[in-house]
């Protein structure tokens, strides 16, 4: 709708303007594009905020589940060391908030990201939310795609070697991983993404989506429990 009233607007003007001041075609026409430039760049910041607010909305119930389930410290003999954490589960525990799946929570500290993940993809998913689109944090070969809006992924390509990023999943086991590297690649490069032998992958599309960005992410410490969601700083 925003998009046909701006397109309808954008026309009129250039029809007033020929009345008028009897423009050229050419000015008319840089007009109509001018127009609908803006209002395309209107429309992606009002979506990018929006999907922000319900990943937000989101986060907070995603947190507070994994504080409900996440086990408490095991007395254990001090002689013998830390005891180790219980072996992970095959597969990914879920939790369903307002009738979606989610995995767990991403956390991005250098760009001030903190977002939910969802448990399966598909284009309606990826407007809340980003989404796992394959593997586990128990088999090191998790992706997950988001939207490049800038409360998602649209800000990855200002990730750098060395980066950390966090995953907490729905048990409360905490998984940091380091920035190896960022490529930007052709959409067709789907083995690059889903077989890169790297143990967590982000990725979006470029504005225009002709391109992607890929972060490619090894772990960086042993697994531990949240006792807390962190505050990532906005």
């Amino acid at each position: 709708m925003r998009w046909s009233l701006s397109v309808w607007y954008a026309l009129n003007v250039g029809r007033t303007i020929m009345r008028k001041r009897r423009a050229s075609p050419f000015l008319i026409i840089g007009t109509v594009l001018l127009a609908a430039a803006l209002s395309l760049y209107i429309h992606n910041r009002l979506d990018s905020c929006r999907a922000g607010r319900e990943a937000d909305s989101v986060l907070g119930s995603v947190q507070t589940q994994i504080l409900a389930h996440t086990p408490l410290p095991t007395e254990h003999d001090p002689q013998a060391g830390n005891a180790p954490p219980p072996t992970p589960i095959p597969e990914m525990p879920v939790v369903t908030v307002d009738g979606n799946d989610y995995i767990g929570y991403l956390s991005v500290p250098s760009l001030g990201l903190e977002l939910p993940i969802m448990s399966d993809w598909d284009y309606d998913k990826l407007q809340l939310a980003p989404c796992r689109q394959l593997g586990s944090v128990y088999t090191d070969d998790l992706v997950i795609a988001a939207h490049n809006y800038d409360t998602h992924f649209g800000k990855l390509r200002e990730l750098s070697k060395g980066d950390t990023v966090i995953f907490t999943d729905m048990e409360g086991i905490v998984s940091t991983y380091c920035v190896e590297k960022l490529e930007t690649l052709s959409p067709d490069a789907v083995d690059t993404v889903l077989n890169s032998g790297y143990d967590l992958v982000l990725y979006t599309c470029t504005k225009g989506g002709r391109t992607r960005v890929i972060v490619f992410c090894d772990r960086a410490a042993e697994t531990a429990y949240s006792s807390a969601p962190r505050q990532t700083e906005k």
